[in-house]
């Protein structure tokens, strides 16, 4: 008789415990946005149409297509990760994934909300950098669309002459898909410089447009959030541990945490 309470008491300790984790665990599922270079003729939720990327019109030194690509990628997730602010406690980062990949292909690492970003030469007239839908990284409607666009055409075009150097290039380009991908996760612009990180007065989500009117001079440092942006962001996109390997979905560690009270039930009756 006394085994079977100690036996009751360990089964409802086990069950607290599982149940606390599914209420009080954070989101493992995390959104993932798809950079696109290299697709053909696709189009975004607007209608706007690109061919693939031509990193060649730039004049980047000793720089090769996957070069370009992996350093804008590289460069893009140091906008979200590499940076440290007064909200963001030790250990945590935000909770989102970026991988380069094609659109229709879905994420590389299994995540189930994930949108594309078109990154190419416009071919249906558009005239500015790029644009994104706003906040639409963030709803379940317009998952696994093309919900944003980079125009490394016109970026070439109107800001290349600014840029010294490869780096300068790779933070021109970067620099406008971290603001454009800021828009789909419900960012705005800012009325004026704003402190932050980077090298910059100027967060990555002022533009040259009134207000707060950027001098295009500034565009080619390594821009970052606001510390309000990102702030902002931790609200939208929350935070997890950073990232060392895969982090099991709650439902996993349910069924680890079933299995063993299972076993324990097992032994006990052996």
């Amino acid at each position: 008789m006394q085994n079977h309470q100690i036996i009751k008491k360990r089964i409802f300790t086990l069950l607290l415990l599982v149940t606390a984790m599914a209420v009080f665990m954070p989101k493992s599922a995390a959104t993932t946005i798809i950079l696109d270079f290299t697709t053909i003729d696709s189009t975004d939720m607007y209608g706007a149409k690109t061919n693939a990327f031509d990193e060649s019109i730039y004049g980047f030194s000793n720089m090769g297509l996957n070069d370009v690509i992996n350093n804008i990628s590289s460069a893009i997730s140091n906008d979200f990760f590499g940076y440290s602010y007064a909200g963001l406690s030790a250990g945590k980062e935000l909770n989102i994934n970026f991988e380069v990949g094609t659109i229709g292909s879905g994420p590389s690492n299994g995540d189930n909300e994930f949108s594309y970003f078109q990154f190419g030469n416009v071919t249906s007239g558009e005239s500015h950098l790029g644009h994104a839908c706003s906040g639409c990284a963030l709803t379940s409607y317009w998952q696994g669309k093309v919900i944003g666009s980079i125009f490394t055409n016109n970026i070439a075009t109107d800001l290349a002459r600014y840029a010294t150097n490869n780096k300068e290039l790779i933070n021109l380009i970067a620099g406008t898909a971290s603001h454009e991908i800021g828009h789909s996760l419900f960012l705005s612009h800012p009325g004026g410089k704003e402190l932050n990180p980077g090298e910059s007065d100027y967060g990555l989500m002022a533009t040259g447009a009134s207000q707060p009117s950027m001098p295009n001079e500034q565009r080619v440092l390594d821009r970052a959030f606001s510390n309000r942006n990102f702030d902002t962001l931790i609200t939208r996109v929350g935070l997890r541990d950073v990232q060392i390997a895969a982090i099991p979905e709650p439902s996993t560690i349910l069924l680890l945490l079933s299995a063993l009270l299972m076993l324990i039930v097992k032994r006990k009756k052996y």
